[in-house]
């Protein structure tokens, strides 16, 4: 078999297409630049969620737990703002505050599957049915079955003690254990 033969002006111009396509793809790459550092984005990370008397219903996202004034500023509350020693009341990720018109306000847990959206985990010994419910694998039948075996033998000491509930078996547990966390009851004074 012969091999084709191409004159020094074609051999230039391929040599010229090769080291183009090489550039090309060095630009595209990156190749020859060091990384861009990351961009420095605040990332909320504690979720708060407020409904009632306020004009800006919805959840807001805070770099660090915020305190209920914050709350109440933030979602444009119509009432009056709580009272000193209640203004200062930092919340944590997945509160649900509730206000009234008269600026009272009660403050709660979201509901499972918006826990969930937000890439929160659910408490296992404070979550309902409809909350379990959420978790992928578990129906209704069985969050109901949870919250039997915990009201029989009481609170949860640990998430693996999940796996004596009838119909969850390792793989289940493997599946829904990232979702699930136990928390310390709150002390009140």
């Amino acid at each position: 078999m012969r091999l084709p033969h191409f004159s020094r002006s074609q051999l230039g111009v391929i040599l010229l297409l090769g080291v183009s396509l090489f550039l090309l793809w060095a630009w595209r790459a990156n190749f020859f630049l060091a990384p861009s550092p990351p961009r420095a984005a605040i990332v909320p990370h504690v979720f708060v969620e407020v409904r009632g008397a306020v004009a800006h219903p919805g959840v807001y996202g805070f770099p660090q737990p915020p305190t209920l004034a914050e709350v109440f500023h933030k979602a444009g509350a119509a009432g009056p703002v709580p009272a000193p020693s209640a203004q200062d009341q930092k919340l944590s990720s997945g509160n649900l505050v509730e206000i009234g018109a008269n600026g009272q306000h009660k403050i709660g847990r979201m509901s499972g599957p918006q826990l969930l959206t937000l890439g929160l985990a659910l408490d296992l010994n404070t979550a309902t049915a409809a909350d379990l419910d959420a978790l992928p694998g578990i129906g209704p039948a069985l969050a109901q079955r949870i919250i039997d075996y915990q009201q029989a033998h009481g609170p949860f000491k640990k998430i693996d003690d999940l796996i004596e509930v009838s119909g969850i078996g390792p793989n289940k547990m493997a599946q829904i254990k990232p979702y699930l966390v136990i928390n310390e009851p709150e002390t009140r004074d």
